[in-house]
């Protein structure tokens, strides 16, 4: 059995039945997607840091009733990425991973600062691109003239 097999079964049994999607064909870039509360994204982490993942990439996506993260995890295997998401409401901190996996610190200092979304005992929230004073968040929808806000059930139904 492969890590990331491993990594899948103990997902599956830490999680509740249904959060854990397997994609087969591989069609949408992921092996399997992983919706993990908040309050488990550490104890997931924890899983596949064990398993011998990495953490690759992570984004924010805002919505108007939500708000998304989506940490990319993988590891050294063919057709092995996968992903976990994690739904919380816009003023919800989120548990850094920083002590995990040391990448985060900076993909969660982007994430912060391009959206808002506050990470809780990140060792170093500065920005990393805009002005140390700047007092918004350019990739948040309600930024700019428009706000381009919709549910996220509009998107994903």
């Amino acid at each position: 059995m492969g890590k990331k097999e491993l990594i899948l079964q103990k997902l599956r049994e830490m999680l509740p039945e249904g959060a854990v999607i397997q994609h087969d064909a591989y069609t949408s870039g992921v092996a399997f997607v992983a919706r993990v509360p908040v309050s488990g994204i550490v104890e997931a982490a924890e899983v596949c840091d064990r398993g011998g993942a990495y953490l690759e990439s992570m984004t924010g996506l805002d919505f108007e009733d939500t708000a998304e993260i989506v940490y990319h995890m993988n590891v050294y295997e063919p057709k092995s990425r996968f992903s976990l998401r994690v739904l919380f409401p816009h003023d919800e901190k989120i548990p850094t991973l920083s002590g995990i996996f040391s990448s985060a610190v900076w993909l969660e200092r982007e994430v912060r600062e391009f959206l808002g979304f506050d990470f809780l005992d990140h060792p170093d929230p500065r920005n990393l691109l805009l002005p140390e004073d700047a007092d918004f968040h350019p990739l948040r929808k309600t930024f700019g003239k428009i706000a381009a806000y919709r549910k996220r059930e509009e998107i994903y139904a």
